[in-house]
């Protein structure tokens, strides 16, 4: 291999889904700023992923909803390696309502179904104020697979807007949550 000095390198920035630029200088960089992956031009032209970091991806969820199944992070672009998810709800304390909210549970819609918050921890009587729910076993979501949230019974007697994140590490280049 021949050793080439840098002098000139250059910055790119832009989405996963970008076509990266040829003809630059050797060593020059690319951020794909959506899914946290930094990708460096060996040749000018062939880009390889130089660091996969951990991305949080955050989102929001209302339990004050019909009971239904919605989703709440996609793998998009590629498969991507799910690190760790957590379900936060907000100050209101659900565990009292007198609704037909009975539950929440969390899982993937991939083949081997993962559970990642179960009906019974999801149960109304855990529901309270600030609650935290986490799921902290890895596992590989495939490409156009999803994370999804089930509520049982029906819609909180008060909105609910729960925090929800999910920090992963992307297997390809191009795979990222959305």
């Amino acid at each position: 291999m021949t050793i080439n000095l840098l002098r000139t390198v250059k910055h790119f920035i832009g989405l996963s889904t970008d076509t990266k630029p040829t003809g630059v200088p050797i060593g020059s960089d690319f951020w794909a700023y959506d899914t946290g992956v930094l990708f460096v031009t060996y040749d000018g032209t062939n880009w390889i992923a130089y660091s996969v970091n951990s991305v949080v991806q955050p989102g929001t969820i209302d339990l004050q909803q019909a009971a239904n199944t919605y989703d709440l992070f996609t793998a998009t672009g590629g498969s991507v390696y799910v690190e760790r998810f957590t379900l936060t709800l907000p100050n209101v304390n659900c565990a009292d309502d007198v609704g037909a909210f009975t539950s929440f549970a969390v899982v993937t819609d991939t083949t081997t179904v993962i559970t990642l918050i179960s009906a019974a921890q999801g149960a109304k009587v855990n529901c309270t104020a600030n609650a935290a729910f986490s799921y902290a076993t890895p596992f590989a979501l495939p490409v156009g697979k999803k994370i999804r949230l089930t509520i049982g019974g029906g819609a909180t007697d008060a909105a609910t807007l729960c925090i929800t994140t999910a920090r992963y590490r992307a297997i390809n280049p191009a795979g990222y949550l959305a």
